[in-house]
This record gives structure tokens, C-alpha cells and sequence, in this order.
């Protein structure tokens, strides 16, 4: 079993969950309309094509619904990929999403890691190329990439895709924190410009639209590559509860520039508030900071009842390693306040 932030199931004295990072907006209000709607349909059967979902959703991401599949989130999608695919060899990024190696295993692959660098920032440099030459089928590429919340520069990735075409090397992008970052629309024009046929793009409203309970996630791919992963995915695997937020999501652009803005102030609030403390912050652009410091903080501040994320869990770091979520102002004034104690204590 994964250890994963948010889990207050067996820390039920928190008061505050900075481990989990969704977004600090909240659910929005035409979600909650939405799902209040879906408790009078929960004796229909979900259509089990969803075709309305992924018509909305193409429309959106300018491509056609052929090339769009939904899922139980991301984490599913991970695992309908590889299990499609069943490739032998897979490349990961260290430190990354635990998910990926999840899938890996569970599809009876190996895997390859390229290490981070903290000297580099935790950025993706040119010795990737290492990785991707030796024999690898698969690769695993966040941007932004959870723990480290760095995007990946467009040219090196652009460098990085291009490698992976000339060696047929199947690329999956997670894209999950991607709409909370102000690179978005750069990106979105990188990937509308270009012609990878060996890109799947993997997101989820979790993140986006603070809908981590509901369970909801997609991949836009070429319909060759759709078609065969829709062979391998459950029937009925979005819920009608699910399917009926995601429509409503959908409609709610502003909400996700609102965040945008409201994550670039409440994100420079945190860091600087944390560096003048003494702590190492490392620049993050998603929804989160991650923190290092000899200090124990995890434990310390889960005694005061706030959860952090411990990463001790994540190749390539070690127990001095944290990530903490942005909230709203008060609560983030709320952290700081019990950080500082944490300091003053020794």
C-alpha cells in the first residue's frame, strides 16, 4: 500500500491537511450543484461510453472525442496504459508521483530511473539522455512534477520528445497540476503546434477543481493509441456522480484563472515566509512547496495537529524532505505561525 497525502483517516485530530494538494479554492459552486443533482440519479446506470463527457471535454482541449478517455483518475489511466502497452522496460524521473512505479509493477515491468539533481534545482537536464537510450519503451514525464513542482522547460522538452520519437519510446505525460500553473497556455501551444504521435497526455479534475473524492481523470492521445487503450479499461468506470461533476467543471474556465492568480500570490506568501525562517524552499509553480530542513517537521507539526507530507517515501530523497500544500491566507498564516513555534522550540 502507498502512502499518499490526505490521509486524515488515520490522523483524525487534524485540524489542518497541508498534505494534500488540491486546490485551495474549494470545489466549485456549479460542482456542488452538480453533485447534489447526481444523488437522484444514482439508480441510473452511468453511460458506459461517456460520450457526453468526452464530446464536452474535446471540445475544450481542441481535438476530437475519439481521442479522449476517461477514467477513475489518473492512477487508473496509468494503469490501463501500461497494461495496454506492456512494456518490459520503463523510465521514471526521481523524486516523482509514486503512481508510476505502482503501475509499472503491477504490469510486470522494470524500471529505470533517471535521479534529480538538487544542485540543478530538481530541473530535467540534457542527462536524461542516458535513460533514454537505454532501451527503455515506456517514459514517465510529469510537468509540473509532484514532489518538486517544477515544469519542465518547453525546448528541453521539446529535445526530450523528439529523442523519444526517433527511438519509439512511448511517452506519458502527467499533466495533473498543469491547470494550476500560470505555463499553461504556453504549453497548450507547444502541444497544439506539434505532431508527436508517441504522446499521451494524462490530467485529472482531482487537483484542478479540488474534486479528490470524486475520482475523475483523462488522457487526450491519438486515436491510434486511444483506440487500444480503450480495449483494456473497465466497463462503467466513471460514475454518474463523476461524469455529472466533470461536466460541470467544464464550465468553469474563470475558476481555474481565479486560482491561478489567487496561487501566485498565497505561493510567494508561504515561501517567503518559510525562507525567513531558515528553511531550503525550492521554487515550485503548482499548488505546493517543497521544503528541506534538519528540523523534523512532519512530527512536530502533526503534534500540533497539522499534516504535512513527509517524502521521506520518494526515491531520491531522505527524511529531510517535505511538501506542504498553499492554502487560503488564514490557513497559511495559520502554518507559518505554527512553523515559527516549531523554530522557537528548538
Amino acid at each position: 500500500m502507498q502512502y499518499h497525502g490526505g490521509d486524515v483517516y488515520r490522523n483524525k485530530d487534524v485540524r489542518l491537511d497541508f498534505s494534500i494538494n488540491t486546490n485551495p479554492l474549494g470545489v466549485p459552486p456549479k460542482v456542488l450543484e452538480a453533485a447534489r443533482g447526481a444523488v437522484e440519479l444514482l439508480g441510473r446506470y452511468p453511460d458506459p461510453q461517456q460520450e457526453e463527457l468526452k464530446k464536452k471535454l474535446a471540445d475544450t482541449l481542441v481535438c476530437e472525442p475519439e481521442e479522449v478517455l476517461v477514467g477513475n483518475g489518473a492512477s487508473e489511466l496509468f494503469l490501463d496504459i501500461v497494461y495496454t502497452f506492456r512494456p518490459k522496460l520503463i523510465g521514471v524521473v526521481t523524486p516523482s508521483f509514486g503512481g508510476y512505479k505502482y503501475a509499472a509493477a503491477a504490469a510486470g515491468a522494470e524500471l529505470i530511473e533517471y535521479p534529480l539533481k538538487e544542485k540543478n534545482g530538481y530541473e530535467v537536464d540534457d542527462d536524461i539522455a542516458g535513460m533514454l537510450d537505454s532501451g527503455i519503451e515506456m517514459l514517465f514525464l510529469a510537468t509540473p512534477n509532484n514532489p518538486t513542482g517544477r515544469t519542465i522547460p518547453i525546448p528541453m522538452l521539446e529535445k526530450i520528445l523528439k529523442h523519444c520519437q526517433r527511438k519509439d519510446i512511448l511517452v506519458v505525460m502527467d499533466e495533473s497540476f498543469m491547470q494550476l500553473c500560470d505555463k499553461v497556455d504556453d504549453y497548450e501551444d507547444f502541444f497544439f503546434k506539434s505532431t508527436f504521435d508517441n504522446v499521451i497526455r494524462v490530467s485529472a479534475f482531482t487537483k484542478s477543481f479540488a474534486m479528490a473524492g470524486v475520482r475523475l481523470g483523462y488522457l487526450r492521445a491519438p486515436k491510434k493509441l486511444t483506440e487500444r487503450i480503450a480495449t483494456h479499461q473497465s466497463e462503467w468506470n466513471v460514475s454518474i456522480f463523476a461524469e455529472k461533476c466533470g461536466l460541470a467543471a467544464i464550465d468553469e474556465g474563470d475558476y481555474l484563472e481565479r486560482s491561478r492568480a489567487f496561487l501566485r500570490t498565497e505561493r510567494g506568501f508561504v515561501q517567503s515566509g518559510l525562507m525567513g525562517m531558515g528553511f531550503v524552499v525550492f521554487p515550485g509553480e503548482a499548488d505546493f512547496l517543497m521544503v528541506k530542513t534538519d528540523t523534523p517537521l512532519y512530527d512536530r507539526l502533526l503534534a500540533k495537529d497539522i499534516l504535512i507530507r513527509d517524502l521521506k517515501d520518494f526515491d531520491g530523497l531522505n527524511g529531510n524532505y517535505y511538501r506542504i500544500a498553499i492554502k487560503d491566507r488564514p490557513k497559511n498564516m495559520q502554518l507559518l505561525a505554527a512553523v515559527q513555534e516549531v523554530v522557537n522550540e528548538g
